[in-house]
């Protein structure tokens, strides 16, 4: 468990640990509780609307299969008054209407095995009304999968993930660890919400099935999200997502 979190901490941690704007882009979870008006979050993505770009339907993407777990269908943004994706996510943060908390109930916490159980951090489970927010601002549904998989006699808590309409799947919490991020500029949170979506997509496709475990280039961003709305400037003509802190754009 101790190595998988570590990979797990590189997924969540911002765009380029070796300059300053990118650390900047993985403040603390605020604990406060959360705003979740839908009202409120509509209007953020009204006003992502304006200035944007859409990635194009044949960026690469990652997907992952939950057939064998629960998913929770949230309801996306009104696509009367706006429309969901990195767009959206990035007012709502800058606005301070996206506001995230983590799971704090101990017993939804604990891992049991034959030896004993034993509580885990809350680092990696973001509260239900934290993943609904993502899922609404970015169009997707909330799914509970283990973080890292189950091992063998033990059971883990299942955490929020949010699964996006091209069947991506990334932890909420690694997303939520951007709600306090609106310093950082909308261009550096475009790539630093993409490579997380990314890379966590490839995470958990790793913990779920297996497989050679995902490796990334510093500075990695990859392609825009499929289908997503983009702040106008941040997508690149090839379609990766330009990464300021790399002082140009990383493919």
């Amino acid at each position: 468990m101790g190595s998988a979190a570590a990979v797990v901490m590189r997924q969540t941690t911002a765009t380029s640990a070796a300059t300053a704007p990118a650390t900047a882009a993985t403040p603390a979870i605020s604990t406060e509780s959360a705003d979740s008006s839908a009202a409120t979050l509509a209007a953020a993505a009204a006003a992502a609307t304006a200035g944007t770009t859409t990635a194009a339907t044949t960026s690469t993407t990652t997907t992952t299969t939950t057939g064998t777990t629960a998913a929770t269908t949230t309801k996306p943004a009104d696509s009367t008054t706006g429309q969901p994706g990195i767009s959206a996510l990035i007012t709502a943060i800058q606005n301070g209407s996206f506001t995230a908390t983590n799971v704090t109930d101990p017993t939804q916490l604990t891992v049991t095995t034959p030896w004993g159980n034993y509580a885990v951090s809350s680092f990696y489970y973001a509260s239900d009304d934290t993943a609904n927010q993502l899922a609404t601002l970015l169009g997707g549904t909330v799914v509970q999968l283990p973080p890292f998989g189950q091992t063998k006699n033990c059971v883990e808590p299942l955490a929020n993930f949010i699964q996006l309409p091209n069947g991506q799947t990334v932890n909420a919490a690694s997303l939520a660890l951007y709600a306090q991020g609106a310093g950082c500029g909308t261009g550096q949170l475009a790539a630093d919400l993409t490579q997380t979506i990314n890379e966590g997509a490839a995470l958990t496709n790793y913990y779920q099935y297996g497989g050679p475990m995902p490796m990334f280039q510093v500075g990695y961003t990859g392609p825009a999200i499929t289908g997503m709305t983009y702040p106008a400037g941040t997508v690149a003509a090839d379609g990766t997502v330009i990464n300021p802190a790399m002082g140009s754009y990383s493919t």
